[in-house]
């Protein structure tokens, strides 16, 4: 990596399987002389530990001298996941275990040839003595070695769906120690459980079945507990053996649908390693921006990076019985690439990272993401990355770098215990990502930047829009509370509360816990069927906008009617409440943005700007193929002007401070208008960065 702050170029090289020995000096060559400054080898368990106690670091130890001679520095991923034949076979009872209670065969890992994988329990001692060992040997032996930046621990930090649960009898010794610790005891754990015949923690299961139960809850965070518990384990043992070289991890940017449903939570991983980062793909079902400002949020002041990107097409799951999934080829084609990299970039990412250099040729991804063609040679694509390299390398952007991106105006907030909810209804937590997908999209598309945030983040925001709220804890509501109540403007979706966070329906009145008072009204009657909700439109003072899930339908009594469904019944209020504002939406305006994206509904979405007293930092007037990003350091600010249409743009950009002596970094050309406002060309799917 460089030593002077700069935006760094990598990918996944080597993973055993591919690519052969003699073409290794080939590409490290090719690709130093590309700008490529490091490369990320997978480290399989089940390749390197061939025999008990017997390690083979060889080839390991050629590519990093290979990376000290041309200057690519090394990333370790481990990957104690794939698992060594010969130990699968003597721990048998230590497989992870579906609900069903079959257990996990050793299949072949598709994304490197070398052995089986996601088949052990971290909750037997003999599959984490046989981890630890792993990961001891590895830090041993390269303690101390130049040319290796860090070791990626527990790659994506997720079980990716709810498959990669277990139930096995160690995973449910854990909960029951879990639970007994919570509650202390079964007579609490039977209050709160509504089961009342326990005699014992023994008899405790994990349960089986998804509903809104206070017992699937728990499994839920217990779950949740333990992968982050097994991930800082592998990184206690990794950081004792080796105290010289980072510890770096890459999550999977899906928070906004896989806390609940397999431990996907970005903000816990976040906190451990020295480095964070993130695989976005076509699975994530969001965009590079929305992806990275969720792990920027999570990462907080730390360095993060894209550490998985797509550098190419994929042909996995498609056939003739299969509709075309055209998503699947985009990244064949240099502009998006060039797109998705500055998308990234702009977010505050430092490295933009290819999960292959040249595709593999073995699996299910056979020759899928590459840059770089299958035998080596350089593409279309891999002189994409190369320029792009060239202009976060040049000594004209240099200054650039040491800015970071300012905080969003408005702070979106993900409520894991309303998604858990969500799960636990419909059995997947599609209705709230979508409402959270929508009012991030409707602010990008207004120009402005929202961030997505957890509850301990609330204070750092004036403004917070909350989609999908139906399940919050009473210490939420609490703190909820106060935070408004001490001059911030929140702005909520319908069914605000209507759950806490065991699945109970508050029975007293909608909104409850202080939040009547709060929004000002008072529910007078609800729908809460998404099957007959599908096309909600709410007539504001912009027009009809849409929404959808959850029909409330409020009576006023100290706020103020701001929305009215079609028969006239009132669908938004707001009000005042202490220092602070407050608007209730009866229906999930993020859902209708996410399905039926209009102009109305977007303005309606910028105007709450407005509503909280102010005004946008930056926006491109009249332009939804446009947005603005912001940067700043102590010496300047510099504003990232997106052009994401097909088409060359000539675009003004209107910001709320004035800019003196702009600066063009990047784009074609641009003057400035007065005081506050700069028109600038810029290239189809491309991005002005000036200097302001």
């Amino acid at each position: 990596m460089s030593t002077e702050k700069t935006i760094d170029f990598g990918a996944v090289y080597f993973r055993y399987s591919a690519p052969a020995e003699r073409d290794w000096e080939n590409d490290y060559k090719k690709a130093a002389e590309d700008g490529i400054t490091h490369f990320r080898h997978w480290f399989p368990w089940a390749a390197i530990e061939t025999s008990p106690g017997v390690f083979n670091w060889e080839p390991y130890d050629k590519l990093i001298a290979l990376g000290n001679k041309y200057g690519i520095r090394t990333v370790i991923a481990e990957m104690s996941t794939i698992i060594p034949d010969w130990f699968f076979a003597e721990n048998q009872d230590a497989r992870i275990t579906d609900k069903n209670g079959n257990k996990k065969f050793n299949k072949m890992n598709d994304s490197s040839m070398a052995g089986g994988t996601h088949s052990m329990c971290m909750d037997h001692k003999e599959v984490r003595d046989g981890v630890a060992g792993f990961l001891q040997a590895m830090g041993e032996h390269y303690r101390g070695v130049d040319g290796i930046l860090g070791y990626d621990v527990w790659n994506e930090c997720s079980l990716y769906s709810p498959d990669g649960l277990c139930y096995c009898d160690a995973t449910e010794r854990e909960f029951q120690e879990w639970l007994k610790n919570k509650y202390g005891t079964l007579d609490k754990l039977h209050s709160v459980w509504c089961r009342h015949s326990y005699t014992d923690w023994s008899q405790i299961r994990l349960p089986r079945m998804t509903g809104p139960h206070p017992e699937f809850f728990d499994m839920i965070r217990f779950q949740n507990d333990q992968q982050e518990r097994w991930f800082q384990f592998r990184i206690d043992v990794l950081r004792q053996a080796d105290s010289t070289h980072n510890i770096i991890a890459h999550g999977n940017a899906k928070a906004h649908s896989d806390i609940a449903t397999c431990c996907g939570d970005d903000w816990r991983y976040a906190k451990h390693p020295d480095i964070f980062g993130y695989t976005l793909w076509y699975e994530n079902k969001c965009s590079a921006l929305m992806g990275g400002d969720m792990i920027r949020s999570a990462s907080g002041d730390k360095e993060f990076w894209r550490a998985e990107a797509i550098g190419d097409a994929t042909w996995e799951n498609r056939s003739d019985k299969t509709d075309a999934e055209t998503k699947k080829d985009e990244m064949a084609f240099p502009e998006n690439i060039r797109m998705d990299a500055l998308m990234s970039i702009g977010t505050g990412a430092s490295a933009f990272i290819n999960p292959r250099y040249r595709g593999l040729n073995e699996g299910h991804l056979f020759q899928a993401y590459g840059w770089y063609a299958p035998n080596g040679d350089r593409t279309v694509r891999s002189e994409e990355i190369k320029k792009l390299a060239a202009w976060c390398h040049d000594k004209a952007t240099a200054e650039l770098w040491k800015a970071k991106p300012v905080k969003g105006q408005v702070g979106l907030l993900l409520l894991e215990d309303a998604q858990a909810l969500c799960y636990s209804l419909f059995n997947d937590t599609n209705i709230y990502s979508d409402c959270l997908k929508g009012c991030y999209q409707a602010f990008v598309d207004s120009g402005i930047q929202a961030d997505i945030i957890r509850m301990t983040q609330i204070d750092n925001y004036d403004m917070i829009y909350i989609p999908y709220p139906v399940g919050i804890s009473d210490r939420d509501m609490k703190k909820l509370l106060v935070w408004t109540k001490g001059g911030g403007t929140l702005i909520s979706e319908g069914c605000f509360g209507y759950f806490n966070d065991c699945g109970h329906a508050i029975e007293t009145m909608q909104p409850n816990r202080g939040f009547e008072d709060v929004f000002g009204c008072i529910q007078t009657s609800v729908h809460l069927g998404p099957d007959a909700n599908k096309n909600i439109t709410i007539d504001s003072m912009h027009g009809k906008i849409n929404a959808g899930v959850y029909r409330q339908v409020f009576q006023v009594t100290q706020g103020k009617a701001e929305g009215y469904y079609s028969n006239g019944e009132i669908a938004i209020v707001s009000s005042n409440c202490g220092k602070g504002k407050a608007m209730l939406v009866g229906s999930m305006p993020g859902y209708g943005y996410q399905h039926h994206a209009n102009e109305v509904s977007r303005r309606w979405f910028s105007s709450l700007l407005r509503f909280a007293g102010m005004q946008p930092a930056a926006f491109a007037p009249y332009n939804q193929e446009v947005t603005i990003r912001l940067w700043e350091n102590c010496d300047n600010k510099y504003a990232w002007i997106y052009n994401f249409s097909d088409m060359e743009q000539s675009v003004e950009a209107v910001f709320s401070d004035r800019i003196e002596n702009p600066v063009l970094l990047r784009g074609i050309e641009f003057k400035q208008s007065d005081n506050n406002s700069v028109n600038v060309r810029i290239a189809r799917k491309d991005v002005a960065v000036i200097r302001i």
